[in-house]
């Protein structure tokens, strides 16, 4: 019918436009057509059969237009993502609306907050008026025509689907979201990410596969009846917003090295590059890897744990491996505590208190709001002295958060002045030396952190980490080394433990700090700590390592929880807010 032309050309062109959006160039739009024309022709389909559900209604040509609006505003969605951060729209942040809304002041100006909603208005009237202007079919549906042209089309498209992944025409695993979306198409990725969620139950499941993988597994011991055989050291672990070194940056020069306490504590402790499972954006999934000792890569695409799965269920983590041992676990953050819901996460993972930035008093914020972390040295010293045993102390940073301002006229303190014979950019230059300033800023609280534990003369173990590579376009070929999923970390300690000069993933780190504190509870941690150590002896390749670990993850979370015996051990905590309970002393 006169229909033909929406069902086949319209897809053809909205694909094209969004793609465009997604590469930021119209140029970008035909790159994809060109080099990827197979998982063009996907996008293209899935669009087509998306249109046949018109046929069902009488105002075909208007629920067309609303399809059309719906995939539009994807496209834009993600365009204007990429602008702030190099993670693509996934389903998953359709769970981050509320903090998205949290940040946006960061990003936004009260002028772009009036386009955008002028925006939001047009499109949403525009819509309405052609809804009501189109005509409606003069027949009633026939739904035992229409319904089999729906059907024959999902099916096609889910044909052609499998032949495109089997054939490896389209990608089912994507390690490198960005690249993954620009490789098989923005409305097929977004389409796997509301579809791939969780961990897939493994082919091979079985009781007999987790009792090998968990040889060397026993379970915690109980806090009660645990026998110490020496006291073991506090173990802090401070996560940096943002933080890497710029010093890794070609064709930029400084005034002076803006981070001098990471370059020394890089030459003199045990450090390396720390692999991330995010840039830019998606903090938690650092402090996932880093807590639980799992792999981000073996959940749904673009996935926040903190947001589905360890919402709902404790699981293993390292103050759960070191409760056992006499551990108290704090968690402190200069950021507001519901931010990624982390004051419902922290009871899943183990957590006795939690310091959000409302139970601080900071005096000193970035000209972007975010508060500066030279507040955390006090909070990090008053939870090691608010008990007499070992802690357990986690703390995230924020000060080195987008978004990085352009404009030059912002005020705030210029330590270091940064040049480039290459970057003619101003407004990017800007950026980079705003961001440049924050994190020197950021490595004299390193400096400060390291003096005060030094004064403590408390044995205590220091792990600091950048979470990721900033949201600054920053590309793999524009670094002197690594890639922009590495970070640097580093491990000082004055009590005696030794550690080897290595480069690491996210995941490993804990299992290398229990290993070192002669800790081999917990399941994940236990694996870690003998696979690993067949993994670099050869005995096992990374390949049936990474499985291995994906098994075990899947029973854990997901599975009938074979390695606990059927039973979930770990008991969410009574988390109390701020270091001290709130009491009212008296009433008038």
């Amino acid at each position: 019918d006169g229909y033909l032309l929406c069902y086949l050309v319209l897809p053809l062109v909205l694909v094209f436009l969004i793609e465009c959006m997604a590469y930021h160039s119209l140029i970008g739009g035909f790159q994809f057509i060109i080099f990827h024309p197979y998982a063009y022709l996907i996008n293209v389909m899935i669009v087509s059969a998306s249109f046949t559900f018109a046929l069902v209604f009488r105002k075909r040509i208007g629920v067309i237009i609303l399809i059309s609006l719906f995939w539009m505003a994807g496209g834009i969605i993600n365009f204007v993502l990429l602008f702030y951060r190099v993670t693509p729209f996934t389903s998953s942040d359709l769970l981050l609306v509320k903090d998205g809304l949290d940040v946006a002041t960061k990003y936004l100006n009260v002028f772009q907050y009036i386009v955008i909603g002028v925006l939001v208005v047009v499109v949403l009237g525009l819509f309405i008026l052609f809804f009501l202007k189109t005509s409606r079919a003069e027949k009633k549906p026939k739904y035992i025509h229409s319904i089999p042209i729906i059907l024959g089309s999902l099916l096609l498209t889910w044909g052609g689907i499998v032949l495109g992944q089997s054939t490896g025409l389209l990608e089912t695993a994507f390690r490198e979201l960005s690249q993954s979306y620009l490789k098989n198409g923005f409305i097929y990725c977004f389409g796997a990410s509301l579809i791939d969620t969780g961990i897939s139950k493994p082919s091979d499941y079985s009781e007999e596969v987790m009792e090998q993988l968990t040889e060397h597994y026993e379970p915690l011991p109980d806090e009660e009846t645990v026998t110490y055989t020496s006291r073991k050291p506090n173990v802090v672990i401070v996560q940096l917003e943002s933080f890497f070194n710029v010093n890794r940056l070609k064709n930029v020069k400084f005034s002076s090295n803006p981070l001098p306490n990471l370059t020394r504590m890089m030459e003199t402790y045990p450090s390396g590059a720390f692999s991330m499972p995010v840039v830019g954006a998606g903090t938690v999934n650092s402090e996932f890897e880093v807590l639980t000792g799992m792999n981000i890569d073996d959940f749904g695409i673009g996935e926040y744990p903190y947001k589905t799965i360890v919402k709902e269920t404790a699981c293993e983590s390292l103050a759960y491996d070191l409760k056992p041992y006499g551990y108290h676990a704090f968690a402190i953050h200069n950021n507001t505590g519901d931010f990624y819901d982390r004051n419902l996460v922290y009871p899943n993972l183990g957590f006795d208190t939690f310091t959000s930035v409302e139970y601080m008093w900071p005096d000193n914020y970035t000209p972007m709001g975010w508060a500066k972390d030279s507040i955390l040295t006090n909070e990090i010293a008053t939870a090691l002295d608010s008990t007499e045993d070992q802690d357990f102390v986690f703390t995230v940073s924020v000060q080195g958060h987008g978004s990085y301002p352009s404009d030059s006229s912002v005020k705030y303190t210029h330590h270091v002045t940064l040049s480039s014979d290459t970057i003619t950019d101003e407004a990017y230059l800007t950026q980079l030396t705003y961001y440049v300033n924050q994190i020197y800023e950021m490595d004299q609280f390193i400096g400060d952190l390291v003096d005060m534990l030094s004064e403590q003369k408390e044995p205590t173990i220091l792990v600091m980490y950048g979470d990721h590579c900033p949201s600054l376009n920053l590309t793999d070929d524009i670094l002197t080394t690594g890639t922009i999923y590495d970070t640097e970390y580093f491990i000082w300690n004055n009590a005696g433990l030794t550690f080897d000069n290595q480069d690491m993933q996210a995941y490993e780190m804990g299992s290398t700090l229990l290993s070192a504190l002669e800790v081999p509870d917990g399941a994940i941690n236990a694996y870690h700590q003998n696979s690993g150590r067949q993994l670099r002896n050869g005995e096992l390749s990374e390949e049936e390592y990474l499985s291995g670990l994906k098994e075990l993850e899947y029973d854990v979370l997901y599975g009938d929880r074979i390695t606990y015996d059927g039973q979930n051990p770990f008991i969410p905590t009574n988390l109390q807010m701020g270091f001290f309970p709130i009491t009212i002393e008296d009433v008038n």
